[in-house]
């Protein structure tokens, strides 16, 4: 399986430094997708802006491709358009509505917590459904800076009113780990978001952990095509595997669910190169 990685790019992969331990630094990630012969990695955090650590790794480490971009959850001030600025000028390419502190996956994952508390957590859409003011002023920062638009941990119904926002202003969407429960896109949404322009993001993380069926996640790629995927990891968890051994096990996987070498090259190569240049998937 190490051949069938090579020049892969993780385009979602946690690494200290961070609020909570992780497996690995960005730099011990370097020198494993290094000696993987991976092409390069996103580094993701749900705090903290990693454009900057991105640039400084993407220096030691010219050969890969090392990329960075910023979560909107309160340390970040929210649904806020100046943070966003400040990473692109940095160089992050990659924006994330609210992960962690989504209303919609608090909810869930907090489902007794009391009303009051939720409040405190980051709602993208109103009482009407519809994009929030202050969600539409961050696709606009978006825009301005040519950012992509990673879905976050909100809801899937607030995940397609995003992709409609950012398709409307020439933006590419992405849905984050959209087979996940706690935040699940069906399969007729992914087929919607996938012909209106979004990426579709699938990771090793819910396979390895038992939260979703390999066979599922094959049901799904199949509906909506190689052509529109991504596969990563969201590794980074100190139970998790590292990144080069997660994309390894995931291809393998998949593999035995009757994808080919070509089809699962597609989507952990080329696709994410093409998301990282610009360049239509399919």
């Amino acid at each position: 399986m190490k051949d069938l990685i090579r020049g892969a790019i993780d385009l979602h992969i946690h690494t200290s430094p961070d609020v909570v331990k992780r497996k690995c630094d960005d730099l011990e990630l370097a020198e494993r997708l290094l000696a993987a012969g991976m092409g390069g990695c996103l580094i993701k955090n749900h705090y903290l802006d990693t454009a900057a650590r991105a640039k400084l790794v993407q220096k030691l480490y010219p050969q890969l491709r090392i990329e960075g971009g910023i979560a909107l959850n309160r340390s970040a001030g929210g649904l806020n358009p100046y943070a966003i600025e400040r990473s692109a000028q940095a160089g992050g390419h990659f924006m994330w509505f609210p992960t962690l502190e989504a209303r919609a996956y608090f909810a869930i994952t907090h489902k007794d917590s009391a009303p009051e508390e939720q409040e405190k957590f980051i709602p993208v859409c109103g009482a009407d459904g519809e994009l929030l003011p202050e969600a539409e002023e961050v696709l606009d920062a978006c825009e301005a800076h040519k950012m992509i638009v990673g879905t976050g941990h909100i809801s899937a119904k607030e995940g397609m009113k995003v992709v409609e926002g950012a398709i409307r202003r020439g933006l590419q969407p992405v849905l984050t780990h959209c087979d996940n429960p706690n935040d699940c896109y069906t399969i007729e949404e992914q087929k919607k978001a996938a012909g209106m322009g979004a990426v579709i993001e699938h990771s090793y993380f819910t396979v390895y952990h038992n939260r979703v069926m390999i066979e599922e996640i094959a049901e799904q790629i199949r509906a909506v095509g190689c052509e529109h995927v991504i596969l990563d990891t969201d590794a980074g968890q100190l139970n998790s595997p590292y990144s080069d051994e997660g994309l390894a096990e995931f291809a393998e996987k998949l593999m035995g669910v009757g994808f080919t070498e070509a089809e699962i090259r597609r989507m952990i190569c080329d696709n994410p190169r093409k998301l990282l240049d610009g360049e239509k998937l399919s």
